[in-house]
């Protein structure tokens, strides 16, 4: 048996028994207890904020996390016509690497998009709402103290901050979506491949008061970066990335500290109002090389976290909950057995290596003391398969085996896309006729008979409930 205590041993009230337990209600933790609470699991999620962070934070949606969100209704999807209208076409938008302009972002044009911008906390608020409709409990003002695991069950002693008593939770199972000092990462066994930090920034929201002191967009200085979203209507988001050091204090910058440091990077103090929401980032590199220790299990920066960069450490995230999920619903309930939990980790872990090696490789294209590799590496963006394929890995769609949507019509006319077919968050299994031998499926997938347009290099398919193909013939 392993404990880990935050600070405070309490005496609990009363005990509450439960499937799961998400320890983190951030939109990785709402979203793993959406998705769980969808196959009727019993989920409780503790979170230590009572209301959503409104501070800058990531708010790019990149290809596959949008297709992901459109098979379970979060964002629209394509519908049917269009669908059949241009069933291979692409469509593609402007994107960054390592601040430089030389990337495009693709996605097929069955999909909805290549890039959205949808902040952060919109997102968290959405699977919060669709969590709590599900039936999840979600308890906001609660903190973990102490978490006790072996083969048999989880049980975590929280803190109730606003009525000052303790409560202990005993959950089947746990997931740690709480953060780069994760306690579910440090109660289990969790190595992790790391990269030290060779910068630090701070980040905020504040009206630039003579707009030019502060260039809009990214902006090379000789000690960093700065990164400037004017807002013509109040606050923008404004970045300085300091190159000169490492990032050492962890503690909530102050406005002096920050308005301290825009001025290091920019030459002069830049003049500002209306300063908050400050938080401070490095591009500190990590990734856990195991993601399930028997009971408990990671996902997002719990599992992964990096120099934040195109919102990766977010979509990323997002694609761990819709991985594990379904998995870990049909554990619970007894569909499946335990060990495709293994499987999910072993399938995250590879996406994560990939994601921080490039937010590594950009941090260190952007350091003003090296800038011989930028010019190398944007060079070999010029080759096409070089940008294409960074484009799919900064995208999610390097990830293989997706099915892209598509449109199957059965005997009786009726037209659905595989999105829509996908919203119960069950296997779908499709076969063009009741004779054509299919792949086995599970008892409770979604069956169905009719004509898949466009053509598929399959004849029959069972598709994963996060839109992955599971076998075809």
């Amino acid at each position: 048996m392993t404990m880990v205590s935050r600070t405070r041993r309490t005496t609990p009230e009363s005990v509450v028994e439960t499937d799961v337990l998400v320890v983190g209600g951030g939109p990785v933790g709402m979203l793993v207890a959406a998705e769980l609470a969808l196959q009727e699991v019993r989920v409780i999620v503790i979170e230590t904020r009572t209301e959503l962070d409104l501070r800058p934070r990531a708010g790019t949606v990149h290809a596959r996390s949008l297709s992901l969100l459109a098979r379970r209704g979060y964002v629209p999807s394509v519908t049917p016509d269009a669908i059949l209208d241009d069933p291979d076409g692409t469509r593609r938008a402007p994107f960054q690497f390592a601040a430089q302009p030389v990337l495009a972002i693709t996605a097929p044009s069955v999909e909805p998009g290549p890039i959205a911008g949808i902040p952060q906390a919109r997102l968290e608020a959405a699977f919060e709402d669709r969590a709590r409709a599900l039936g999840a409990q979600v308890m906001r003002g609660h903190s973990a103290v102490t978490l006790q695991h072996d083969d048999e069950c989880v049980t975590a002693d929280v803190w109730d901050i606003a009525n000052d008593r303790a409560l202990r939770i005993r959950a089947d199972y746990v997931v740690g979506a709480d953060g780069a000092r994760s306690l579910v990462a440090r109660v289990g066994d969790f190595p992790a491949r790391t990269y030290p930090a060779t910068m630090n920034a701070l980040a905020g929201l504040a009206v630039s008061d003579t707009p030019t002191d502060i260039p809009q967009g990214w902006n090379p200085t000789p000690t960093g970066w700065t990164m400037h979203n004017p807002n013509p209507y109040g606050q923008a988001r404004i970045i300085a990335m300091d190159f000169s050091a490492p990032l050492v204090e962890r503690n909530d910058p102050t406005e002096s500290e920050y308005r301290e440091r825009l001025g290091y990077v920019l030459g002069e103090p830049p003049a500002l109002s209306d300063v908050d929401h400050l938080t401070r980032f490095s591009d500190h590199g990590r990734f856990r090389t195991r993601l399930r220790d028997r009971r408990l299990l990671l996902a997002g920066d719990a599992a992964h976290s990096h120099y934040p960069l195109g919102g990766q450490g977010l979509n990323t995230g997002m694609q761990d909950a819709f991985a594990l999920g379904w998995r870990l619903a049909r554990v619970v309930t007894g569909r499946e057995d335990p060990r495709v939990l293994d499987n999910y980790s072993r399938e995250r872990v590879a996406v994560a290596s990939a994601v921080v090696g490039n937010t590594v490789l950009q941090s260190r294209m952007m350091n003003p003391r090296t800038p011989e590799l930028r010019d190398a590496v944007v060079a070999m963006l010029a080759v096409p398969v070089v940008h294409d394929a960074v484009g799919q890995l900064i995208s999610g769609q390097f990830q293989t085996g997706f099915q892209h949507d598509f449109v199957v019509t059965d005997a009786e006319g009726r037209v659905r896309t595989l999105a829509e077919l996908l919203q119960e968050g069950r296997f779908v299994a499709i076969r063009p006729d009741e004779h054509t031998p299919m792949p086995d499926a599970p008892a409770d997938a979604v069956l169905v008979t009719g004509k898949v347009s466009p053509d598929q290099t399959w004849t029959c398919a069972l598709i994963r409930p996060d839109g992955y193909l599971a076998a075809t013939l």
